[in-house]
């Protein structure tokens, strides 16, 4: 039986993560052939009531830990916070909003003896969508795959779910965490980068998965923030 951390990273989720951590909560009482050691949430600078919801709820739920950062940093640095307070042997990075089902852990936890990374994939022929995103933010989605197949080689179809199964051994925590820089939405390929560098498996699998509104992320800014980011990426990850 595995132990796992859950990493939630927070940016003003007051209205989505209350539902969210219940049916986690829930989630973690059913039988299973894991157990859910902590449940982390990364509150991100949030300008609304997201860590005096948390701060209530842990009275009452002991895996519940809150850690907040000052001010908003970017996703990718309130993922790291809670990478580094992991104490599982696997950490399991998920959205506040739910998008992917909690029972969907099932699904990335039958290949954890295949790989360092297991991907929540929306791209795979036997993804399960419920709710399509809008077609403009689907058209970004795949130019966005298609760029990091070209300039680095990544052959993965979704490098961007937030549904992530991370094994968390000492090599991660020696030779790969430290190494994590990059603070806003591409910290995935960046770590997906850096596994692969040490030859570490990175595998997709196809899940269940609803659109949700009020997304952080801006269409236009973000994508060539992004794109920036990673056409600096490649060279980084080689020289270190």
């Amino acid at each position: 039986m595995i132990s796992i951390s859950v990493v939630i990273p927070a940016y003003n989720e007051e209205h989505r993560l209350p539902e969210t951590l219940k049916v986690l909560n829930s989630f973690v009482a059913q039988p299973a052939p894991w157990v859910i050691q902590e449940v982390i949430v990364v509150n991100d600078g949030s300008t609304d009531k997201t860590a005096s919801y948390v701060e209530e709820e842990k009275k009452n739920w002991p895996l519940l830990k809150l850690h907040s950062l000052a001010v908003n940093q970017g996703k990718g640095a309130a993922v790291h916070a809670g990478l580094q307070m992991a104490s599982a042997e696997w950490i399991l990075i998920a959205d506040a909003d739910m998008a992917t089902p909690w029972d969907e852990l099932k699904k990335l936890a039958a290949h954890s003896s295949q790989a360092a990374l297991v991907m929540g994939s929306r791209a795979l022929p036997q993804s399960d969508i419920i709710i399509r995103q809008h077609w403009i933010r689907q058209t970004m989605g795949k130019t966005f795959n298609k760029i990091l197949k070209f300039f680095i080689g990544l052959p993965f179809k979704d490098t961007q779910c937030g549904f992530k199964l991370l094994r968390n051994d000492s090599f991660f925590r020696t030779e790969v965490l430290p190494r994590l820089q990059v603070q806003r939405f591409s910290w995935d390929v960046e770590l997906i980068l850096f596994l692969m560098k040490f030859q570490k498996a990175v595998i997709e699998v196809p899940i269940r998965w609803e659109h949700k509104e009020e997304s952080h992320v801006h269409i236009v800014r973000d994508s060539f923030e992004m794109l920036f980011t990673v056409l600096k990426l490649k060279r980084r990850v080689r020289s270190e």
